[in-house]
C-alpha cells in the first residue's frame, strides 16, 4: 500500500526516522554458536536479580550467538567479499577529505559506523532494526558480516561501542532489566570480554538508565561515560565519572558543547579525554547535521566547539584505536572516513608549524 504525505519534513528528521525508528526486516536464519566460554544457564538475566546494578555471576555466562545475515533489505553480498584483506577491511587509507568506507561490506540502513577492536581484528556496527553486526579477520581475510547476540533472551541490540581497553562492549537495548520498574525504553548495557567471546549482558546502574537515552555512547580510558539524553528542550550530552566500579550521577556538559536552540548528540570521547567529537543539529532541524570538536581545558571544562570541515553531513563519529582515522555516518546508507589531522589543526593555540604538520600528515 502506498501513502502520499503532503507535508514537508526536514531532511535531518527523515534521516533520524530512517536510522532510529524504522525497522529493517530480516528473515530468521540458523544460528552458529561460538565455542562456549562458560556453562550456559537457562536464564541469562535471572528475574530474581533484585537490583539492576548487580553483576551477574560468571557461572551464568552464555556463549556468544552469531547468525549470518539473511533476507537483508540490501543487495546480495558480492562474491568478491571474501577478497577483502588487510587493515580496515583492506581499504585505501583516506586523506584530509572524507571518502566512503567499505561500501561492499558495510551497507544497508545503518545506525552507527564500525568500531574496531584495539588489535584491528574485529569490527562491530549498528544497523536499523536494532541489530549489531560484526566481521573479523580470519586467515588474512575479513569474514562475511554476521548478526551478533549476547543472550538468547535478548533480541534488541543497538549502537555498539568498544572501550579503549577492549575488555568491554557497550550497547543500547530495550531489553527488560530484571527487578526494574523503568518504562520500556533504550537503556545502556555492556558485556565483558571472556576469552575469545563475551559474557552475559549487564545493565548500567539506575543513575544512568533513568535518563531518556538514545544513540551512540562513548567511554575513555578511565571508563568515564559520555551519552545523549533527550528532554523537552532537545538532545544534550552528559558525562558520568566511573568511580570505585560504579557510574556516579551524570552531569550535563556546559554551553560550549550543549546549546539552547540546537541538538547535540552521538558523542565520541578521546581515550585520554583530551577532546570530544559530536554531532550538532542546527537551525531547529532545518539545517544539516554537522560534526564538531571541543577540547578539554585546564579548568576541567570544554573549549568552544569548532566545526569540522570539510564534512557536510555527519553522525556518530568514531576515531580508530590507532588514532589515525575518523569514521562517521555520512548518509543513512554510507560510512565515510578521513584522517585525523584536523584534531591538531583545530586545537586552540595551534601554531602555524603545528597546522602545517597536521595538514601534511593528512595528505
Amino acid at each position: 500500500m502506498i501513502y502520499h504525505i503532503k507535508i514537508t519534513i526536514p531532511s535531518w528528521f527523515v534521516f533520524l526516522l530512517l536510522t532510529g525508528c524504522v525497522n529493517a526486516k530480516f528473515t530468521a536464519a540458523p544460528t552458529t554458536v561460538l565455542p562456549s566460554i562458560a556453562p550456559v544457564a537457562a536464564s541469562v538475566l535471572p528475574t530474581a536479580t533484585p537490583v539492576i546494578t548487580s553483576i551477574l555471576p560468571t557461572a551464568t555466562l552464555p556463549p556468544v550467538v552469531i547468525s549470518p545475515i539473511t533476507g537483508s533489505p540490501s543487495p546480495t553480498l558480492p562474491t568478491s567479499l571474501t577478497r577483502l584483506s588487510g587493515p580496515y577491511l583492506g581499504q585505501t587509507p583516506p586523506g584530509s577529505s572524507p571518502t566512503v568506507f567499505a561500501s561492499e561490506m558495510i551497507y544497508g540502513e545503518l545506525h552507527t559506523p564500525p568500531v574496531f577492536s584495539a588489535d584491528g581484528s574485529q569490527a562491530y556496527w549498528g544497523m536499523q532494526g536494532q541489530f549489531i553486526y560484526m566481521t573479523r579477520l580470519e586467515s588474512g581475510f575479513w569474514t562475511r558480516p554476521e548478526k551478533v547476540a549476547f543472550s538468547p533472551s535478548m533480541t534488541d541490540y543497538r549502537d555498539p561501542f568498544l572501550a579503549p581497553s577492549g575488555d568491554r562492549l557497550y550497547f543500547l537495548s530495550k531489553g527488560v532489566i530484571p527487578g526494574s520498574d523503568l518504562p520500556e525504553k533504550e537503556n545502556i548495557w555492556f558485556v565483558k570480554r571472556m576469552g575469545t567471546g563475551w559474557g552475559a549482558p549487564q545493565p548500567l546502574s539506575i543513575e544512568i538508565n533513568s535518563y531518556n537515552l538514545h544513540w551512540q555512547v562513548s567511554v575513555n580510558n578511565n571508563m568515564d561515560l559520555y551519552f545523549t539524553s533527550r528532554n523537552s528542550a532537545g538532545d544534550d550530552i552528559y558525562f558520568s565519572r566511573y568511580l570505585d566500579g560504579q557510574y556516579v550521577t551524570p552531569v550535563k556538559l556546559g554551553d560550549t558543547v550543549n546549546t539552547v536552540d540546537l541538538d547535540e548528540t552521538t558523542p565520541f570521547i578521546a581515550p585520554d579525554g583530551s577532546y570530544l567529537i559530536f554531532s550538532r543539529i542546527r537551525d531547529n532541524g532545518n539545517g544539516p547535521i554537522r560534526l564538531y570538536i571541543s577540547y578539554a581545558d585546564s579548568d576541567g571544562g570544554w573549549t568552544e566547539a569548532v566545526l569540522i570541515e570539510p564534512i557536510r553531513y555527519g553522525l556518530c563519529p568514531l576515531v580508530s584505536p590507532d588514532g589515525l582515522y575518523l569514521f562517521f555516518l555520512s548518509s543513512p546508507r554510507n560510512v565515510s572516513w578521513m584522517s585525523t589531522g584536523f584534531i591538531e589543526q583545530l586545537k586552540p593555540g595551534a601554531s602555524r608549524r603545528d597546522l602545517y604538520h597536521a595538514l601534511s600528515q593528512s595528505l
